[in-house]
């Protein structure tokens, strides 16, 4: 018996344990000068819409839109297979419109391509903005964020994504 609850223990807190974390048990806090300092930028990845000329759209008023991350229209999304890490395990930095920086842990086991960080960064920003108060976050709406870049760093053997999201109010 007491053998049989000692193995009923040890299955329920391997199958606990091995439980997938939900978005906010993957955040962390960032100091950004962990990134800058000691780390190499290994690419700039450019978000942007697609024309219907199929050359990237640019606005009216100027300037080359991102993708809105609340309802991002991936069928829009300039080179949206096109790889930005091969690595299967990276940090997304997270700071806009933020009152702090945070890390978001990613795994995919055939690497990352624009599509993949899209669909991710929408489900990360939506999470964020349903705890507004607890990021200081007051003025700009979801609807309103555009993804316009993600550089690439290296810092060791761990791979980093820093965003680059803008309001376009």
């Amino acid at each position: 018996m007491k053998k049989t609850c000692l193995l009923i223990l040890f299955i329920t807190s391997l199958v606990v344990s091995c439980a997938k974390k939900t978005i906010s048990e993957r955040f962390f806090d960032v100091e950004k000068p962990d990134l800058m300092f000691g780390g190499m930028i290994k690419s700039a990845n450019p978000f942007q819409i697609e024309g219907e000329n199929g050359k990237r759209y640019i606005r009216e008023k100027g300037g080359v839109g991102g993708i809105n991350i609340k309802i991002p229209e991936l069928e829009k999304l300039y080179g949206a297979n096109q790889i930005v890490t091969d690595s299967t395990k990276a940090i997304l930095i997270i700071d806009f419109p933020l009152n702090k920086i945070i890390g978001y842990e990613i795994e995919n086991k055939n690497g990352f391509n624009k599509k993949d960080l899209t669909i991710e960064l929408s489900k990360v920003y939506s999470e964020i903005y349903t705890q507004k108060h607890k990021y200081g976050i007051c003025c700009d709406n979801l609807e309103d964020l555009e993804l316009t870049n993600i550089l690439v760093f290296e810092v060791g053997k761990q791979i980093y994504l820093e965003t680059k999201v803008e309001s376009k109010k």
